[in-house]
C-alpha cells in the first residue's frame, strides 16, 4: 500500500501525482460515459474523485461496471454507428463508437504507465498493468474458485 505523502507527492508528472493520475484517469472515464450515454461533455472536475482512495475506488468501480454493462450490449452495427459528441473545447468529432470506446481503454493504458514511471521514482516495484498479467490473473481466480 502507498502512504499518503507518497500518493499526492508532485513527481513532476503530467498529472502531477499518482493521486493526480488516478483523478484524471476516473474523470475521464466519467465523461466518455457521459457521452457515450447522449449526455453533452461537462468539464472533468464535476466528477469528485474523493478524498482517499477508498472512496476513489467505490465511484470508480461503479462507472466501470456501467462502461462494461454498455459495452456488453453493443451489437456489430452499435460498435459501427456513427458516435457525434463535442470535446471540452466544444469542438465537433463524429467517428465510430468502437473508436471511442477504444480511446478510453488506450488513455487509461497511457496513464496507468505513467503510475508505474511514478511508483519507480518513489523506490518501489510496481505490479505489472499489460493486458497479458490480468488475463493470467483472471485465469488463475478462475482455477481457485474451480478447485472448491
Amino acid at each position: 500500500m502507498i502512504n499518503e505523502e507518497d500518493l499526492r507527492r508532485d513527481l513532476r508528472a503530467s498529472y502531477q501525482s499518482i493521486w493526480g493520475t488516478l483523478a484524471h484517469i476516473y474523470q475521464a472515464d466519467c465523461v466518455w460515459w457521459n457521452r457515450f450515454q447522449g449526455e453533452a461533455t461537462v468539464p472533468l472536475s464535476l466528477f469528485e474523485p474523493g478524498t482517499s482512495l477508498g472512496e476513489l475506488r467505490e465511484r470508480w468501480l461503479r462507472v466501470l461496471h456501467d462502461l462494461v454493462a454498455w459495452a456488453e450490449t453493443r451489437t456489430e452495427v452499435e460498435w459501427a454507428a456513427d458516435f457525434e459528441y463535442r470535446n471540452s473545447r466544444g469542438d465537433y468529432y463524429r467517428q465510430p463508437v468502437w473508436e471511442a470506446a477504444l480511446h478510453v481503454v488506450n488513455h487509461a493504458t497511457l496513464h496507468r504507465g505513467q503510475i508505474l514511471s511514478m511508483f519507480r521514482q518513489l523506490d518501489r516495484v510496481p505490479t505489472g498493468v499489460d493486458l497479458i498479467f490480468y488475463y493470467r490473473e483472471k485465469a488463475k481466480a478462475a482455477a481457485e474458485v474451480a478447485k472448491r
